[in-house]
């Protein structure tokens, strides 16, 4: 296989997987969704929705999805390493909270307004905390690898694709496009060569890199305020001040890349 078409197929199989093991995940509803959501996806009669033809076996066949997908993701020299399977058990966290997202927003109008439960927020917090886990473990071992990188960084444009997903959902449509500018880098330079260079390392890109993820949980914690009332008028308060930290995370994503492209394309220039 073309090396230049891994990056591109470890893209897609990553997604697959992340859709395969939501779609598996959900089945779960009279389990994970009243675990995760702790009661905001209940019936009529105030137990747990149940989700008809699901179970533990849709549930195992996704994950067997789920793993094969990854696995082919992460194909390259050197194999399969310690490293890469910290960053499989972080995108198999990451299923289990886009699930508990789906689940907790189902039944509410877009854009919701409010926040994630608790259970939740917290599951985040670890998948964006094991985010430099997979490069110490492969430092302490014998190293990682070129396709090891490449499925690392993968996993974090979905990470915060999935993340700006679920922000979406609480503030509106524009805040998936935190989600987006990295993939539409990754189209640019499939069109632009000069963004195709590697880029010397940065203390701003690491830093902007994690700042939008943080401002993003900020946003869906599930704290509550009343509307603001002037005379007759309504202000959803609580709407707004959401989403400010993940305009906030927008702007930085937006800069970050912006100098990244500047860089990129000066020697094109000279």
């Amino acid at each position: 296989m073309d090396h230049r078409r891994r990056p591109v197929l470890g893209t897609l199989a990553v997604l697959l997987a992340a859709a395969l093991l939501l779609l598996a995940l959900l089945g779960l509803g009279d389990h994970l969704a009243a675990a995760l959501t702790a009661g905001s996806s209940r019936g009529p009669d105030g137990g747990p929705v149940a989700h008809e033809g699901f179970g533990g076996l849709a549930v195992g066949a996704g994950l067997l999805a789920f793993a094969g997908c990854q696995l082919h993701a992460v194909r390259g020299a050197g194999g399969f390493r310690a490293a890469d399977a910290v960053t499989l058990l972080r995108s198999g966290l990451l299923g289990i909270f886009a699930a508990g997202v789906v689940a907790a927003s189902g039944d509410l109008p877009v854009p919701t307004g409010v926040g994630l439960p608790l259970p939740l927020i917290l599951l985040a917090g670890v998948i964006l905390l094991m985010d430099g886990l997979d490069g110490a473990v492969a430092r302490a071992g014998a190293g990682g690898t070129s396709a090891g990188a490449r499925y690392d960084e993968t996993t974090d444009a979905v990470v915060l694709m999935v993340l700006a997903l679920a922000a979406a959902l609480a503030v509106g449509w524009w805040a998936a496009l935190l989600g987006l500018l990295r993939p539409g880098f990754a189209l640019g330079a499939r069109i632009r060569p000069a963004w195709r260079r590697p880029l010397p390392d940065s203390r701003r890109r690491k830093v902007l890199g994690m700042a939008p993820g943080i401002l993003v949980l900020a946003a869906l914690a599930p704290w509550h305020l009343t509307p603001w009332h002037l005379g007759e008028v309504e202000f959803p308060l609580e709407l707004l001040l959401r989403a400010l930290p993940v305009a906030l995370g927008l702007a930085l994503v937006t800069f970050s890349f912006g100098v990244d492209i500047r860089t990129l394309e000066r020697p094109a220039e000279e």
